[in-house]
């Protein structure tokens, strides 16, 4: 029988109503009872290590839940996380990042509405859950609406819809029907050393939207405050604006700041099929200035990405 650690940090599905609204309540003992067969998958632990809307969580918190997996890991098969949908995908991107040779499945799942509302997908959410983290699979998962997604691409879509979370530019891992998992074509990574984890963030890192008008002094602004990195959502295919005028100029202000040692990577504003600076100019300029280009990462992905990044040097 495996043996399934279920870490619980509050979100939606353990929220019980309050005078302010629902906040989160239910510990996952409690959920447990609520949904007795998910025992049928395993030998489940149950750890309250927080209870917060995800709204509210932090990069501490990522490194909290970092830390717990790294505690237990030996202990167990695999690990459920109840989270909430608002972040959930940063934090499954932080733990793709944070721990190195993850050789178990890692799932981070929330619902849309409590466990204890009429008509909840949170027992099948978390069925799907509890059978992906007793598999073979290895890897940080994220589960919503029947879908099992590989979590450096989930990204939530809806804020209402049952299945809010989505996977960008890749095809789910799985889908999950009738309390069995049907497979898509997903291969575990290959896993060359020990499991570590990096518990080191660089958090002076800012995200910046390219629009209209944008003024290059923002850019200047945060290196000034102490920023080492700047994630750019460009247009399109990574179009970064260039002008005569400096203040209009963010190729320009890019390539000053490089030469500073501010790291800056560029993401689109495009949900779908990611950056390809080489194609036009105002992706070539922006590249010869220094810009790092994200690929298919999402913004959430990138910046995380170089959250880990930046720490390591």
């Amino acid at each position: 029988m495996k043996k399934i650690c279920w870490l619980a940090t509050g979100g939606t599905i353990a929220s019980r109503p309050s005078e302010n609204g629902l906040v989160p309540g239910f510990t996952a003992k409690e959920m447990l009872e609520i949904v007795p067969n998910l025992n049928d998958y395993g030998h489940i632990d149950c750890y309250d290590i927080m209870q917060l809307d995800s709204t509210n969580l932090q990069p501490e918190d990522w490194q909290y839940i970092a830390g717990y997996i790294e505690k237990l890991y030996e202990q167990y098969d695999g690990f459920v996380i109840t989270h909430g949908t608002d972040t959930l995908n940063w934090t499954c991107c932080a733990l793709h990042y944070m721990l190195e040779n993850l050789a178990k499945p890692v799932v981070v799942i929330g619902s849309q509405l409590t466990i204890e509302e009429e008509n909840t997908d949170a027992k099948f959410n978390l069925n799907a859950a509890f059978a992906m983290a007793s598999s073979e699979k290895i890897g940080v998962f994220a589960v919503c609406g029947g879908q099992i997604i590989e979590g450096l691409w989930a990204k939530k879509l809806y804020s209402e819809d049952m299945r809010s979370i989505q996977s960008i530019n890749k095809m789910p891992v799985a889908t999950f029907e009738g309390n069995n998992i049907k497979w898509n074509e997903y291969e575990n990574p290959q896993v060359n050393g020990i499991f570590k984890v990096h518990s080191d963030l660089e958090l002076k890192v800012a995200q910046i939207k390219i629009m209209p008008g944008l003024d290059s002094e923002l850019l200047f602004n945060l290196a000034k405050m102490g920023y080492k990195g700047i994630i750019i959502e460009a247009y399109g295919a990574g179009g970064i604006p260039f002008a005569k005028d400096k203040q209009r100029d963010i190729v320009g202000a890019i390539e000053e700041l490089s030469k500073q040692g501010v790291k800056i990577v560029c993401t689109t504003q495009c949900l779908f099929d990611g950056v390809h600076m080489d194609r036009y100019e105002v992706g070539i300029k922006a590249c010869k200035a220094g810009v790092i280009p994200a690929g298919k990462l999402s913004v959430e992905a990138a910046t995380v990405k170089l959250m880990v990044d930046l720490a390591k040097k």
